[in-house]
């Protein structure tokens, strides 16, 4: 995400009938192609049988990224093809952002009823019914200002949304408009109670049943660390955690936060030498950092853990 040249959403763009359109995929791409409304998205389906209902990830890119190159990044159609998931990958244009950034930070983007938000919400609700998955069981996984993205989604639409993961993102409302954004990034008057409690009132509930993997480096300038803390803030007022642990693994540090029933609903990796980038990416993809831990398989391994009964 570029801290100088993220821009608003440009206003004017007429919605298109809501009608799914899927295309079949191009030569050497895996691929199918789709739009809702003017909201394009590529959706990757696993060749490998698994389990019904199958679960859906949506995977929401960073600034200047595709989907093509976020998928390429992250590897995550490889370990979809492993679990058998389905991936949504919604794709950000030029004419809503000249820098495809998801435009997180305008308030007419972060409401179930309009906006960014409201089309990835309804894009989600097509493509799970199209697919057969599970109903409100969506893992909803970000990158940079498409981390701050899910976190908009899930405090929208929480009745979708079972998981998130936030790389390089941060807390919910932490910053409107453009300068309130560049605020957020910087660090700057964060307040993890406080966005617990917008996303709480955007919600509708007190709490929310949801798991949390969040991911910071000590590198980052671009989005700063301090964002991590009130990231675990937010989560663990939104899902009632009473204790934590840190361990070190992977030679970074990661800390756990359970409920009263031992069951660990938030992780949070800090990585050392990680800067505003996806750990353990692929080199071939922006914004990776090949030397970190496998961020993609720990995401999805946290996440897809059954919880205790």
């Amino acid at each position: 995400m570029s801290t100088r040249l993220v821009a608003l959403a440009v206003v004017g763009a007429a919605l298109i009938a809501a009608v799914a359109v899927h295309g079949a995929p191009k030569k050497d791409e895996p691929f199918k192609r789709g739009a809702l409304g003017r909201r394009a998205y590529r959706l990757y389906v696993p060749l490998k049988a698994s389990v019904e209902p199958r679960t859906l990830v949506v995977a929401l890119h960073g600034c200047w990224q595709t989907p093509e190159d976020f998928a390429r990044g992250t590897r995550l159609n490889d370990a979809a093809e492993r679990r058998g998931l389905l991936v949504l990958y919604p794709a950000q244009s030029r004419w809503d952002n000249v820098n495809r950034c998801w435009n997180w930070f305008d308030p007419a983007n972060q409401s179930r009823q309009a906006g960014e938000t409201a089309e990835l919400a309804a894009l989600v609700q097509a493509v799970a019914r199209e697919q057969g998955t599970a109903p409100g069981r969506a893992i909803t996984i970000g990158f940079s200002a498409g981390g701050f993205m899910a976190v908009n989604l899930l405090c929208a639409a929480p009745e979708l949304v079972s998981a998130v993961a936030v790389v390089a993102g941060g807390p919910y409302r932490c910053g409107l408009g453009l300068d309130g954004a560049l605020e957020c990034m910087r660090g700057l008057r964060l307040d993890g109670a406080a966005s617990a409690a917008a996303c709480q009132a955007a919600a509708g509930r007190r709490t929310l049943a949801v798991r949390a993997s969040l991911w910071q480096g000590d590198q980052d300038t671009v989005v700063a660390p301090a964002n991590l803390r009130a990231l675990e803030t937010m989560f663990s007022r939104l899902v009632g955690a009473e204790a934590r642990v840190t361990e070190t693994r992977d030679r970074a540090m990661r800390v756990l936060h359970h409920d009263g029933r031992g069951d660990p609903l938030i992780e949070a990796w800090f990585v050392p030498g990680l800067g505003h980038a996806w750990s353990g990416g692929d080199p071939r993809a922006t914004h990776t950092w090949p030397p970190g831990p496998n961020a993609t398989d720990l995401i999805l391994d946290f996440l897809l853990e059954p919880r205790v009964k």
